[in-house]
């Protein structure tokens, strides 16, 4: 396993999280789902998402009010804006009795952007780095016709 192999794995987390991020995006503008709470934490908030795709209700203004449907209907395509360029992302789910909730948030809203990572993979790897060439003496040149299977 090598720093190559590390980053890709790497490059296809990103690639998972930001294609979830895109699909969270899509569903908010299809009205699939909605805002539904906001949760504060130290230094910022997390926005929580859900609708009847994830086995919630949609939020509606209070008395079915056009305004309040509309101030809704804003927010969930400012999210989805924010979401399609990058400023936010799907930080994580909430599971409840028979729905669940996703959660979005980042710099505009406090919390960091979290960027992929393997840091035990890449603990590992030094650790195993250090061993072998700490106890073992191989010729590298037997490595190099090897090919990857």
């Amino acid at each position: 396993m090598t720093y190559t192999y590390i980053d890709e794995n790497l490059q296809c987390i990103a690639s998972l999280q930001r294609d979830l991020n895109l699909v969270t995006a899509f569903l908010l503008l299809t009205g699939q789902i909605t805002v539904i709470g906001v949760f504060i934490t130290s230094g910022g908030f997390r926005v929580s998402l859900s609708g009847p795709i994830l086995g919630g209700e949609r939020t509606v203004g209070k008395y079915e009010d056009k305004i309040s449907n509309a101030v809704i209907d804003i927010i969930d395509l400012v999210l989805a804006i924010l979401l399609i360029v990058d400023q936010i992302r799907l930080t994580g789910v909430v599971l409840g009795p028979r729905r669940f909730s996703v959660n979005v948030s980042g710099p505009i809203f406090g919390v960091p952007l979290y960027e992929p990572a393997l840091p035990v993979l890449r603990q590992d790897y030094h650790f195993f780095q250090q061993i072998v060439s700490s106890h073992f003496n191989i010729d590298s040149s037997i490595f190099k016709n090897i090919e990857k299977e």
